[in-house]
């Protein structure tokens, strides 16, 4: 019975616990890309990359996001680099994300503010170094 009550509890805790979903922001000849905000109290705002590379071919990507607030574009985040086939690069865990120099914390979890695709370019390649 102990171990019911702790299985109900529980569940709901770690929903609660889940990370934000990825907002999808561009996609182009199998490789994919999107974007998420990691607010953490006390910490620069983080703004994480998912890049996916569904092909079966190695793709250099260069990709430009643009970070505006208040309908004024603030920065420009850009990333450059080669994914291999079917491989996923996801935030933190690869070195994709970007933190705001011009965007306090609190302006970057604000409704105001906005992130776009700016860029995307996808191009086949022999092989990721």
């Amino acid at each position: 019975m102990k171990k019911l009550l702790f299985l109900l509890l529980a569940v709901p805790a770690a929903a609660g616990c889940k990370a934000p979903a990825f907002v999808q922001a561009g996609e182009a000849d199998g490789v994919s890309v999107a974007w998420r905000w990691n607010h953490r109290p006390g910490k620069p705002s983080e703004l994480l990359l998912k890049i996916v590379n569904t092909s079966s071919a190695a793709r250099q990507l260069d990709v430009a996001l643009d970070l505006s607030f208040q309908g004024f574009t603030v920065e420009q985040f850009t990333a450059d680099t080669c994914i291999a086939a079917g491989r996923t690069y996801n935030g933190k865990l690869n070195g994709i994300y970007f933190i705001p120099h011009e965007l306090t914390a609190e302006q970057a979890a604000s409704p105001d503010c906005r992130v776009t695709l700016g860029k995307f370019n996808v191009q086949e390649k022999a092989s990721c170094p």
